[in-house]
C-alpha cells in the first residue's frame, strides 16, 4: 500500500494536537481560566460567580470545539488513506470506467438474484 501524502500526515498531527488541547481545556477549565486571568486580567475584577460561569462556558464550548476538531481529524485521515485510490480512479480512461461500471452492474444483479 502506498504511503499517506505528507500534507495529510501534517494535518492529522496538527488536528490531533488541537483536539487533545481543546479537550484538556474542556476537562479542567479552572486551571486554564486561572492561567489566562493571571496573564491578562486585573486582580481587582475577581468574582466567584463570574468565574463559575466562565468555567461552565469553557467546559461546554470546549467539548463542542473538541468534537468538531475530532471530526475534521478523522475526515483528514480518511482522505489521506483513500488518496491513492482516488488518484487511480482519476487516471482511468472513460472506456475503462464504462467497463468497470458494467462489471459492477453484473455483480450487483447476480447478488440480488441469490438473495430471496
Amino acid at each position: 500500500m502506498r504511503e499517506i501524502p505528507i500534507q495529510y500526515q501534517i494535518a492529522c498531527v496538527i488536528l490531533t494536537a488541537l483536539f487533545i488541547w481543546s479537550f484538556s481545556i474542556a476537562r479542567e477549565p479552572r486551571g486554564w481560566r486561572r492561567l489566562f486571568q493571571s496573564m491578562f486580567s486585573k486582580s481587582e475584577s475577581f468574582s466567584v460567580n463570574k468565574n463559575k460561569v466562565i468555567d461552565e462556558s469553557l467546559k461546554h464550548y470546549g467539548i463542542v470545539v473538541a468534537m468538531i476538531i475530532l471530526v475534521a481529524d478523522v475526515s483528514c485521515f480518511v482522505m489521506g488513506v483513500t488518496y491513492p485510490f482516488r488518484q487511480k480512479l482519476r487516471t482511468i480512461s472513460p472506456e475503462q470506467r464504462d467497463h468497470m461500471n458494467e462489471i459492477n452492474k453484473v455483480q450487483n444483479s447476480g447478488n440480488s438474484k441469490v438473495l430471496p
